[in-house]
């Protein structure tokens, strides 16, 4: 099986350096645009099945693609996005000035939450459930899989696919409607972490040769 994850298009509070978590934010011109362009991209590549976050961002984006694919789109709750709670719609100079100290707690401590947010480790667990059902599904065949979600939980994706150490998750950068692959030759036992780097390999991260850079990037 190969997995295909792709991070949204562009949003306006992705424009504005917003953080966006559970906020339903949807795609700018530019997002959409993002979106038929990484579709065109994706035509020849044999996708099979889409499962896409619930958020429209994320939403909006798989249906350009499974428009341009004749393929439907599945969503999947459990790849929303992390809920920033008190921090969303501010940015990262924002949320430092006003609350002190939380940024570096949250980075250190997957236990810890912004006020009516969410921790990583809830996060992780949603990664989880998603894999399971994933792998259980898909995990033994040559099928080609598209995931459209968020940054964190591509992120979790990636690092627990690949059996690396979670507080690597903010050294590599995810942007809009960036292509990560991942292939997986066979069962995961995600009770024992040595299978995930025996059995998946990653063969891109963060794609985006489909955009044009001098107007993207």
């Amino acid at each position: 099986m190969h997995v295909y994850l792709v991070r949204h298009g562009e949003t306006l509070w992705n424009h504005e350096g917003k953080t966006q978590g559970a906020k339903d934010i949807p795609l700018t011109e530019r997002g959409v645009l993002q979106a038929e362009i990484l579709a065109e991209r994706l035509e020849m590549e044999g996708i099979s099945k889409i499962y896409s976050s619930g958020l429209k961002r994320a939403f909006q984006t798989a249906s350009i693609i499974g428009d341009k694919l004749d393929l439907p789109v599945e969503k999947k709750q459990g790849l929303n996005e992390i809920n920033f709670g008190i921090w969303e719609g501010l940015t990262r100079q924002e949320i430092g000035l006003n609350y002190p100290g939380q940024l570096e707690s949250y980075r250190s401590d997957f236990g810890f939450a912004p006020k009516n947010g969410e921790n990583l480790r809830s996060l992780q667990v949603r990664i989880n459930t998603f894999l399971d059902c994933l792998i259980d599904d898909y995990g033994n065949t040559d099928k080609r899989i598209l995931v459209v979600a968020h940054a964190y939980p591509i992120r979790i994706l990636i690092m627990t696919l690949m059996g690396l150490p979670k507080e690597l998750i903010w050294r590599y950068q995810l942007s809009n409607t960036g292509i990560s692959i991942i292939r997986i030759k066979s069962q995961l036992n995600f009770e024992n972490d040595s299978t995930y780097s025996e059995s998946s390999y990653l063969l891109c991260l963060n794609d985006t040769a489909h955009l044009d850079k001098t107007y993207f990037l």
